[in-house]
């Protein structure tokens, strides 16, 4: 009996029941930094973009060019410009309603139509709205985080960016 009495390991039953408790949560916790790291890229890539667009450097961009802008500013993410969808057009400033009442639109590699997304420059002194959407893979689909991503049928969620400017005046 008196063996039975010995205490040693008692702990490993405990550790085995919260050790995966605690590396999900460092996952969640890494997972969230790895994507709050992403929105912050993209807010100051679609900020540099559009800070050209309000001088009016930027005048006609196709979308493709408009991409390469932006995707020039992130660097880290891979595959950008094939994930990246982007949006200009204008607000109405008397009853401050966006002109694209269509929701937010973004890639969809699964899907075979063509994106056509609004490219309205506007005029001089008008406000203009500029929304990116990019579509990225969460790093893993194990943590909780990561599992309740909502995402698309290739497994990519969408990290939005939004942003006003009024343009200058022009000649």
């Amino acid at each position: 009996m008196h063996r039975l009495r010995h205490e040693d390991g008692a702990v490993t039953i405990p550790t085995l029941f919260w050790l995966p408790l605690f590396f999900m949560i460092m996952l969640a916790g890494v997972e969230m930094m790895v994507t709050n790291l992403r929105q912050i890229l993209l807010e100051r890539a679609v900020d540099v973009a559009t800070r050209e667009l309000r001088l009016g450097n930027l005048v006609n961009l196709t979308h493709d060019q408009l991409k390469q802008k932006i995707c020039a500013a992130i660097r880290y993410v891979p595959d950008c410009t094939e994930n990246l969808a982007v949006e200009i057009f204008p607000v109405d400033t008397t009853t401050w309603q966006l002109s694209n009442t269509n929701g937010t639109m973004c890639t969809d590699s699964s899907s075979t139509t063509e994106l056509n997304p609004t490219l309205d420059y506007g005029a001089s002194n008008q406000l203009m709205v500029v929304r990116a959407c990019l579509k990225l893979k969460a790093m893993s689909d194990m943590d909780p985080l990561g599992a309740a991503l909502v995402k698309d049928a290739s497994g990519r969620f969408a990290l939005v960016a939004m942003t006003a400017y009024v343009n200058e005046p022009r000649n």
